[in-house]
C-alpha cells in the first residue's frame, strides 16, 4: 500500500522557522505546502526562500483553505497556545516549539484539546536530536549506572557579552517579559529541564534562583529589559537523586554549551554536546570505575524531532515527545518561577 504523503504548514516564519522548513524539505513522505506570519510580507519572503507554494498573513484563512495534515508552530512563545489551539480546532496534528506555552494553564489546555481529538503532538526539544542524548537515556533506563545519586547540568551562552545584541532587534523580545519572554529560564532552562528529566527521570521538587543583571540601559525602544539572565536550580528527582542545573546568557566563552553529568553507584556518564563524536558521550563503567577512567562511547545515529513527528503521522503512533511531556516541563518552569519569587524555597511538583 502506498505511504501517504504528509502535508504540512508552518505558523510563524521567524529565525527558528527556517530550520523547520529545511528539515521538513529533507524528510521522506513530507510536503511543506504553506506558511503563515502576521507581519506583512514576511511569510511571502519566507515562502519564496524555501520554495513553499502558499503564504498567508492569517492563520485561520490558511487552515481553512489548505488541505493539511499537520502544522509546525514556530512563533514566539506567547503565540504558541493560540496557534496550536487553532490548528487543533481544525483537526490537525501539531509540532510546537518549546516551551509548549507561556504558562502552565495554557499548556494544559493545549494537551487536553489535542487528547480530546486524539491528535498526535510533539514538542521540539531539540537536544534530544543528539544520538549521545538518546544513548545516555538508555544507559540510565537499563540500569548501567546503577542507582542514580547525583546530577549536574548546564546550558551556557555568551550572547549578552560576546556581541552587540543591542543592534539585533529580532532577539530583543527574549529580554522583555512584556513581549512574552520568561528569560533564560524559558529559553534555555526549558531545554536543560527536558534533557535532565529525559535522561535521569522526573523531578519531585525543585528550588530555583533567578537573576536579572543590569545592561546599562533599562529599555531599548518598546523592550523593557527585565527578563531573567541567569538561573540556578536545585533538583530532587523522583528516583532519589539530587542535582544542580544552571544556565546563563553571560557565560563568557560559551557560544551554546549544553552538558549533563550523571553519577550512579555503579558508574557515571558525561554528556557534553560541545564535544565532537565519539567524545560527546563519555562513560566511567565496569573496571574503569576503580581507575577513575573515562572512555568515549560511540552512539548510533537517531532521527531528530522533525523526522520523529513525520514518522509518527505516517504510522499513526505517538512519538517520543508529546504535549503531555511539554506540560510536565512547563510545570517545572512554573514551579521555578514560584520558587524564585519566594526566595528560592523548594516547591513540590504535582
Amino acid at each position: 500500500m502506498k505511504t501517504k504523503q504528509i502535508r504540512l504548514a508552518i505558523i510563524g516564519t521567524g529565525a527558528v522557522a527556517g530550520w523547520h522548513a529545511l528539515r521538513y524539505g529533507q524528510i521522506k513522505h513530507c510536503k511543506l505546502v504553506a506558511c503563515c506570519d502576521t507581519l506583512p510580507g514576511r511569510a511571502a519572503a519566507f515562502a519564496k526562500n524555501y520554495g513553499i507554494p502558499a503564504a498567508y498573513e492569517d492563520a485561520e484563512k490558511m487552515l481553512a483553505q489548505e488541505q493539511l495534515d499537520a502544522v509546525s508552530v514556530a512563533t514566539p512563545d506567547r503565540a504558541h497556545a493560540p496557534a496550536a489551539l487553532l490548528a487543533i480546532r481544525h483537526g490537525l496534528h501539531v509540532l510546537c516549539e518549546k516551551p509548549l506555552a507561556s504558562n502552565l494553564s495554557s499548556a494544559r489546555r493545549m494537551e487536553a484539546a489535542a487528547r480530546k481529538k486524539k491528535l498526535l503532538t510533539a514538542v521540539n526539544f531539540s537536544y534530544r536530536n543528539s544520538p549521545a542524548t538518546q544513548k545516555a537515556a538508555q544507559l540510565v533506563a537499563h540500569g548501567k549506572l546503577g542507582r542514580i545519586l547525583h546530577v549536574e547540568g548546564s546550558y551556557l551562552q555568551s550572547w549578552l557579552i560576546s556581541g552587540d545584541w543591542r543592534k539585533r532587534p529580532g532577539g530583543l523580545w527574549r529580554l522583555s517579559t512584556r513581549h512574552g519572554s520568561n528569560g533564560v529560564l524559558g529559553d534555555l532552562g526549558v531545554h536543560l529541564y527536558d534533557l535532565a528529566s529525559f535522561v535521569v527521570g522526573d523531578f519531585a521538587a525543585l528550588a530555583c534562583e533567578l537573576k536579572t543583571f543590569g545592561k546599562g540601559v533599562p529599555r531599548i525602544g518598546e523592550y523593557v529589559l527585565d527578563a531573567n539572565d541567569s538561573m540556578v536550580t536545585s533538583v530532587r528527582f523522583r528516583n532519589g537523586a539530587i542535582g544542580t542545573l544552571h544556565s546563563s546568557r553571560w557565560a563568557t566563552g560559551h557560544a551554546n554549551s549544553v552538558a549533563l553529568r550523571v553519577y550512579g553507584d555503579q558508574g557515571a556518564l558525561d554528556l557534553n554536546l560541545d564535544r565532537p563524536a565519539p567524545e560527546t558521550l563519555r562513560v566511567c563503567l565496569g573496571s574503569s570505575v576503580a581507575k577513575n577512567a573515562w572512555q568515549p562511547l560511540p552512539c548510533p545515529a537517531t532521527p531528530d524531532m522533525f523526522e520523529r513527528f513525520v514518522v509518527s503521522l505516517v504510522r499513526r503512533r505517538q512519538a517520543q515527545t508529546s504535549f503531555a511531556i511539554g506540560v510536565k516541563v512547563q510545570s517545572y518552569l512554573e514551579s521555578s518561577s514560584i520558587s524564585a519569587k519566594k526566595g528560592g524555597v523548594f516547591v513540590r511538583l504535582p
